[in-house]
């Protein structure tokens, strides 16, 4: 009897130490994938939202700004663009006209800077420009080599994401639409740290006030600062702790081409620009942060683009179940795609002084 209690006991301490070994694993799992060691500040009412309106499609992303004016591009309807005062109540469609219509349109997007807009597609390739006061635009690029991403830094000069031929690797460029023989490459400039492609994935802008180029990895917690020419000014981290893409690629059947085997872990969703300040959509939780939060917001972190510095964080809160997919900032306003809403937020003055704020302050659940 004794011997099969003691056997029952064993067997019992057994189990439990493995569910504890289990336990800890799990929970050690979470916390370097998902709850870093950082800490965020959260200064009061640094996000008002002041305007809203409804887009009724959910298919709008941003395109730029001229003149107090906001532009959004549509992707199921490729051509057209959308106008809206800073107020978001006055608004006029546009119809683009394209000059020379016998490319191979598949998914054009369009950019529009100052007076000048352009329409592009990087499996093509193309580039269009005009001006908006017309909206025709002609066709100034047609050859090279295939791009994924471009953003305009002034008339003439584009920052181009390219793909290198035949392996698709990314390569950071520029691009002059008055010359094409002056196209630049910075081979250096993306740091690949298994294929090149998917661990180079981001998204990058042209910061008008500082005159530079801010590219934001996607799966890193890295961001890099250079001037037009892609000389590199600095290479910033934000404040969470995944320096290396956590991605495991598989080849697809009878192909070449390769896709994720589980879903890769995001670290920086979103971004946008403007003055000294870069604004990142985080998609990882630091410590103190309640689950509740995660589930009802998304997390802008902010930082200082001139001393490479983390200020503060605040959260843009769902509409409904849909949460933030897009935003861009303009005029000390923050602008956010939210389902089928825009929504504009008025940015308090702390968030533009020259010290960050000091104190820091967990989010209350409401």
């Amino acid at each position: 009897m004794r011997c099969k209690l003691k056997i029952v006991l064993l067997l019992i301490c057994t189990a439990l130490g493995i569910g504890i070994m289990i336990l800890f694993f799990t929970l050690s799992e979470q916390m370097i994938h998902y709850k870093n060691k950082f800490i965020r500040r959260f200064p009061q009412h640094t996000a008002q939202e002041i305007h809203q309106t409804d887009l009724t499609y959910n298919s709008y992303y941003f395109a730029g700004s001229s003149n107090g004016k906001i532009y959004l591009g549509n992707y199921t309807a490729p051509l057209q663009i959308l106008e809206l005062d800073s107020t978001l109540k006055i608004r006029k469609n546009h119809q683009i006209e394209l000059k020379q219509q016998n490319l191979a349109f598949r998914s054009p997007q369009i950019r529009i800077l100052d007076q000048n807009f352009y329409v592009f597609e990087g499996i093509v390739p193309y580039i269009f420009k005009g001006n908006i006061k017309n909206w025709t635009a002609s066709l100034r690029i047609n050859s090279g080599y295939y791009f994924s991403h471009l953003e305009p830094m002034d008339s003439v000069n584009m920052a181009i994401r390219f793909m290198k031929p035949k392996r698709g690797e990314s390569l950071m460029g520029t691009l002059n639409l008055s010359d094409t023989t002056k196209v630049k490459y910075a081979p250096l400039f993306l740091q690949k740290q298994f294929d090149g492609i998917f661990d180079t994935d981001g998204s990058f802008h042209f910061n008008k006030e500082l005159h530079k180029i801010v590219y934001v990895y996607l799966y890193r917690n890295q961001y890099i600062v250079s001037d037009p020419e892609l000389n590199l000014d600095y290479r910033g981290n934000t404040i969470d702790t995944v320096s290396h893409a956590q991605i495991k690629l598989a080849k697809l059947k009878n192909s070449t081409m390769k896709t994720f085997s589980k879903p890769p872990l995001i670290v920086n969703k979103l971004s946008a620009v403007e003055g000294n300040l870069l604004y990142v959509n985080s998609a990882l939780p630091g410590l103190y942060e309640s689950e509740d939060i995660w589930k009802r917001a998304s997390i802008i972190d902010v930082y200082d683009l001139t001393n490479s510095s983390y200020r503060s964080s605040f959260p843009i809160y769902d509409i409904g179940k849909n949460k933030l997919r897009a935003m861009y900032v303009v005029n000390k306003n923050l602008y956010a795609l939210i389902g089928k809403k825009i929504v504009c937020y008025k940015l308090r003055k702390h968030l533009m002084q020259s010290d960050p704020v000091n104190k820091q302050r967990k989010i209350k659940n409401d």
